[in-house]
């Protein structure tokens, strides 16, 4: 189905998904507001020790850019008797209901382009840029132990004026090497249970037109990068003002 079939782009920290089968003009729109939400998150918090409070900036900087927040959840996967996961894993229980279904499925396909890209390449590494954060604990009857915090954020658009917004979080005793996305994390290392926050935002579309050209005035010297591991950068691309986008859909 041409609805399951996704283009996807990274910033500093997250991972934005658009179904193929959204207008032009609403794909264009959507990477504006999430790029002005995610600058206007990070002038308040650069440090990504502070995801939390930075992945809230974020929401309400949607909401700031006509974006209304219809529904909101905490979506806590489990995995009894796993040695294992991976992020994939994580998605797929998190999204288990048929309500996110449709998001599901563009997730795991963006993550499976995003894992043919070399990891030290631009957009492998602009995404992770934010996505692991440490701090050193003090554990009674031990020395210190360095735990690490896991923060990956996803944005779904499956249909026009819609967008799902997930944040993936949790804690580990492990290292979180090379490659980031393939990784399997043990589950015996994990010190805090893997917590996905969804938010469900609508576009009001007459406040967003109000506001459109002060929002590409904003994001104008800022680019997303688009997941693309079949074609050339520079390459059968345009331009949507200051958001980089594919012209031609990426078959996979």
């Amino acid at each position: 189905m041409d609805s399951f079939r996704q283009e996807s782009f990274v910033d500093t920290g997250l991972l934005s998904v658009l179904s193929s089968s959204l207008e032009s003009q609403m794909k264009c729109d959507t990477l504006y507001s999430l790029l002005a939400s995610r600058l206007m998150a990070s002038s308040k918090f650069p440090n990504a020790g502070r995801f939390s409070q930075w992945h809230r900036t974020f929401a309400q900087a949607l909401e700031r850019n006509a974006w209304t927040l219809r529904g909101e959840q905490v979506l806590r996967p489990t995995f009894e008797g796993q040695a294992s996961v991976t992020l994939s894993d994580v998605i797929i229980q998190a999204m288990a209901g048929p309500s996110l279904r449709e998001q599901s499925a563009l997730v795991l396909d963006a993550l499976s382009a995003f894992s043919k890209i070399p990891t030290y390449s631009p957009p492998a590494v602009r995404f992770r840029e934010r996505c692991v954060s440490q701090r050193m604990v003090k554990v009674p009857g031990k020395e210190e132990e360095q735990r690490f915090t896991v923060h990956v954020l996803f944005a779904v658009s499956s249909r026009n004026a819609c967008m799902d917004l997930f944040h993936l979080e949790f804690e580990t005793t492990q290292a979180v090497e090379e490659p980031f996305l393939q990784l399997a994390f043990l589950t015996r290392s994990f010190t805090s249970p893997v917590s996905v926050k969804h938010h469900a935002f609508e576009m009001a579309a007459r406040a967003f037109a109000r506001s459109r050209e002060q929002i590409i005035t904003f994001v104008r010297w800022h680019q997303m990068i688009a997941v693309t591991p079949d074609i050339e950068p520079g390459q059968d691309y345009v331009t949507c003002g200051a958001v980089m986008a594919p012209n031609t859909l990426s078959l996979r």
